[in-house]
């Protein structure tokens, strides 16, 4: 399998190319963009996440709200 990078603008533009082909071909097209389509949504919704890191806890009594 080959790989293509995109941006994640790029993507959107693809996503709605996608849709301007599907209103203009209908049924004979929505197939394919279907499947292309949820494969470019699954990769713009990837979050990209930061390393872990541990908080440091503060001893709170409950309940008791220090202003």
């Amino acid at each position: 399998m080959k790989t293509i990078e995109f941006t994640d603008q790029e993507l959107q533009v693809l996503t709605q190319l996608l849709d301007i082909a599907v209103k203009a071909g209908g049924l004979n097209v929505a197939e394919a963009a279907t499947v292309l389509a949820k494969k470019i949504s699954q990769e713009i919704e990837q979050p990209q996440f930061a390393e872990p890191s541990i908080a440091p806890v503060e001893d709170v009594e409950e309940g008791v709200v220090e202003e």
